[in-house]
C-alpha cells in the first residue's frame, strides 16, 4: 500500500525540490521503502528547527548562553611543598612528618596504587587515621549494662 504524501505547510524553492527529489531517488536505491514523503518531513523538520535558531534576537541567546551550566575547568594536580604539607599539618594537630610524606609520594610518582593522586590532603588525613594509636577495650568495667 502507497502512503499519501502529506501537504506542505509552505512552499519550497524549485531549486530545493529538484534537490528533494533527487535525494529521495538516491534514498530509493539504497533503500526502496523511504519514500518522498518520509525524507520530506526530515528535511522540514531540519528546516523549522534551523529557521527557529535563526530567529532569535540576540538578547535571547545571551540569556540562553548565561544560563547554560558553564563546564567546570579542569583543575590539574600540583604537587604540593614541604612547606604546604607542614602548615597542613599544623592546622590538623597530627603527627604527619612533612618531610616524609613529600619524599614517599614523589618516589611513587604522586600515584597511590593505580590512581594518580587527586587531593593531597586527603592522603594527609590518611596518614593521620594511620598514626593514631587504636585502643582496645578488654577489661570488663563490671555492673549489668
Amino acid at each position: 500500500m502507497k502512503q499519501k504524501q502529506k501537504p506542505l505547510s509552505f512552499s519550497l524553492h524549485p531549486d530545493n525540490i529538484a534537490y528533494i527529489e533527487s535525494a529521495v531517488l538516491g534514498q530509493k536505491e539504497v533503500n526502496h521503502r523511504y519514500s518522498r514523503s518520509m525524507y520530506l518531513d526530515d528535511l522540514i523538520t531540519h528546516l523549522r528547527n534551523k529557521a527557529a535558531a535563526k530567529d532569535k534576537p540576540e538578547y535571547v541567546k545571551a540569556i540562553v548562553k548565561t544560563l547554560a551550566p558553564a563546564k567546570p575547568k579542569r583543575v590539574t594536580f600540583k604537587a604540593p611543598t614541604v612547606e604546604e604539607v607542614r602548615n597542613y599539618c599544623d592546622e590538623r594537630c597530627n603527627n604527619v612528618d612533612a618531610q616524609n610524606f613529600v619524599d614517599h609520594y614523589t618516589g611513587n610518582g604522586w600515584v597511590r596504587g593505580k590512581n594518580k593522586i587527586k587531593d593531597w590532603k586527603a592522603c594527609v588525613r590518611t596518614w593521620e587515621n594511620k598514626d593514631k594509636p587504636k585502643v582496645k577495650v578488654t577489661e570488663n568495667l563490671g555492673g549489668n549494662w
